[in-house]
């Protein structure tokens, strides 16, 4: 995918990584939003970082209201596998059968997880894993390379595939039917979530065959609406992650070059700045409905670590945010 999906490790294209570090380094940090947004002026949040034992590079893609974080580690060889982090704390290793490289991308509310892995001879497609030992390889007809973002609990599933040439467009699976997506007027598209409703996330961009540089929601895979998203500011805005009520995370650039994680609902201009705190570039991949968040953010000394954020206390600020029905505090928490 685009967006955060910066090259990993024996993946082609892009994709959202992370790091679970064991040490658990949890702060507390007053977030401040966009200037000129109708977003609340201050929110609260408890930062976790985390890293896959023994790895050198840990990402987290997604998070599901369970609490299950899964992603992307780097092992001392240089192996790219796949991870879930459950809510215990414990790291599971989930590799696609004969692949050299796996990540997990997305898992949903039934505990269906999406990812993307890389065979033999070096050519990615998606798949969807089915506990507890059930894989099921995704390839776009006629594709060269498939790689799946999302998915939500109708199991539709939302990625992105690549031509001959490199060219990129998203896709939509539901029911053994795929939809190509094309942002108009674009040269490149990626799906990167889809929510219960159908709405998709993604992004788009008409620079180059695989670069995206502004964000997109989707209203339906079939005759549905596009809507451009950039944060406010911004010179490259990607979107990542999408809930229920339409609220998304995602990664932008500012115009120092600086990598920062952001949420917001875009259909009611509000947007919000979440870097870990010490960083020097963060992002968000996922987001549950009672606005708990999956990322990864990079230290000084350049080591990438996944990380959850969530809100203190649990979902206490997401009605004044959202406008929408209140969800039970303590819905999803952070693994650990």
């Amino acid at each position: 995918m685009t967006c955060r999906f910066g090259s990993v490790r024996g993946l082609p294209g892009k994709m959202f990584f992370s790091v679970f570090a064991i040490f658990a380094a949890v702060v507390l940090l007053t977030a401040g939003v966009a200037n000129g947004q109708e977003t609340p002026s201050f929110l609260s949040y408890t930062f976790t970082s985390y890293d896959f034992p023994g790895a050198t590079f840990t990402e987290a893609t997604g998070i599901n209201t369970a609490g299950v974080l899964v992603g992307g580690y780097t092992d001392a060889s240089g192996v790219t596998h796949g991870f879930a982090l459950l809510p215990t704390g414990k790291f599971e290793t989930l590799d696609y059968p004969g692949a050299v490289s796996t990540v997990l991308t997305r898992i949903s509310d039934s505990n269906q997880v999406v990812g993307i892995f890389v065979d033999s001879s070096g050519v990615s497609h998606g798949f969807l894993f089915i506990s507890p030992n059930h894989f099921t390889p995704i390839d776009f007809p006629g594709a060269a390379q498939t790689q799946a973002y999302g998915i939500n609990k109708g199991q539709q599933i939302v990625g992105a595939w690549f031509d001959s040439g490199g060219n990129t467009a998203g896709f939509s699976l539901l029911g053994g039917n795929f939809t190509s997506l094309i942002y108009p007027n674009s040269v490149s598209t990626v799906a990167s979530a889809v929510n219960s409703t159908g709405v998709i996330s993604g992004s788009w961009g008409n620079t180059g065959p695989n670069q995206q540089s502004h964000g997109f929601l989707l209203t339906s895979a079939t005759k549905g609406r596009y809507t451009d998203v950039d944060f406010p500011g911004a010179v490259k805005t990607l979107i990542f992650g999408i809930n229920d009520s339409s609220a998304v995370v995602g990664s932008y650039v500012d115009a120092a070059n600086v990598t920062h994680g952001w949420a917001g609902l875009p259909n009611k201009k509000q947007f919000i700045t979440l870097d870990f705190p010490g960083a020097i570039s963060s992002t968000l991949g996922g987001i549950t409905n009672s606005g708990t968040f999956a990322g990864s953010f990079t230290d000084s000394s350049g080591k990438t670590h996944a990380s959850c954020v969530a809100p203190t206390p649990p979902s206490a600020q997401l009605p004044e945010r959202t406008g929408e029905r209140a969800i039970p505090p303590g819905k999803t928490r952070c693994p650990g």
